[in-house]
This record gives structure tokens, sequence and C-alpha cells, in this order.
């Protein structure tokens, strides 16, 4: 399986095949198109592996950087269009955020995990202690991301709360493996981002 996020500046990727198990991140400070198609075929010529021997592909679909997101999306999906037997599991952003917060602090009740959205709003989920959704992604301002007594937890690359978490490839592998294993597979033309909100220049 080949995983990958172009969702945060923080780009990752993560290569399970064939016995051998690759991480990358790259700080691409949301310049992925310069990067992750290097850094892709590095790992597969670095473990003489071919596109064809990875099986299915996972995708942080969002929320996120919009042109990140589209990067990722149309990365994947030029691959599949090459190989339409693969599919992809798709990744929500905040899901994949809640999944290690439960591997780095074990909470013991309800939290949310949150994101910067753009003029100073902010993306938002909340997760029970196993890292099941029961409120869906949406957006908050900055009064409301404050409001509620359960924990909140923020990526450390943006540090906006006192309580951090920096993604890591594992679980992003790890998450994407847990997927294919449940059947939670689609075609690459079916892929959605969650945009959440419409971009700064469709908001003018």
């Amino acid at each position: 399986m080949l995983v990958i996020s172009t969702a945060t500046k923080t780009a990752m990727i993560a290569l399970h095949a064939k016995g051998t198990t690759q991480f990358c991140e790259i700080d691409a400070d949301c310049r992925q198109s310069e990067k992750m198609m290097q850094e892709i075929d590095r790992l597969l010529t670095k473990n003489k592996l071919t596109l064809d021997e990875v099986g299915n592909f996972g995708l942080v679909i969002g929320p996120g950087s919009f042109t990140g997101l589209r990067i990722g999306a149309a990365l994947l999906k030029g691959f599949c269009a090459a190989m339409p037997d693969k599919k992809i599991v798709p990744i929500p952003t905040l899901d994949l955020m809640a999944w290690q917060v439960v591997k780095d602090y074990k909470p013991k009740s309800n939290f949310s995990c949150y994101m910067k959205a753009q003029s100073g709003l902010f993306y938002g989920a909340t997760y029970n202690k196993a890292a099941e959704k029961f409120v869906d992604e949406h957006l908050l301002t900055a009064a409301d991301v404050l409001k509620g007594k359960e924990q909140k937890y923020c990526l450390a690359e943006e540090g906006f709360l006192p309580y951090i978490i920096t993604v890591q490839p594992q679980t992003m592998l790890e998450f994407a493996e847990k997927g294919e294993e449940n059947g939670n597979l689609i075609h690459a033309k079916d892929i959605s981002i969650k945009y959440i909100r419409r971009s700064a220049a469709e908001e003018k």
C-alpha cells in the first residue's frame, strides 16, 4: 500500500509492500507538487518496486490546504487511471489526528481535534476515547473552539492550543491498512475531498 498526505505543510508518504515499510516526511510548505512525485519515485527505486506492486492507495482527503488536497487527489487519480484495478482508502484529516491522539495520550473521555481554516476560522470534529467520531467536521470561530470542557488538540505545526500532536506517517499507514481491511475502498473517480468551506478565491 502507498499512502500520501498533502493536506498540511508537512507532506507524508508511507509505503508498505513486499516485506518493506518506508516512511517519508516532506517539509513542503504547500509546494507538494514539486516534491511528492520525486519522493515516491525515490522510495520505489530504493526498494526495487514498481507502482503496480504496491497494492491499493490511501489518501488524506481533508480538510486542509486547498492546493495540497487537489495535488494529492490528482496524483492518485493519475496513478489509478493507469491501473484501474487499484482503489483508494479515504482518510479524513481530523480522523487521522484523532488516531494520533489516542496513540499519544490515551484519552479517558471525549475529545476534539482542530485545524486552522482561513479568515480566523477553524475546522473541528469531536470523538470518543476510541477515536470514533460523533460530531462531524464543521467550521468554528476561535470563541467556539474555546467552548466546552472536552480536551482539545491541534497540530504541533499550528500550535494554537496547549495540547498538540504530530501526526506520524506510521499512524497514517495504520489507518489506511485498517480501512482496507474493513473494505473502506473506493474508486478514484469517486474520491470526494473534504474542503468544508470554499476557497478564498471562491468566497470573494
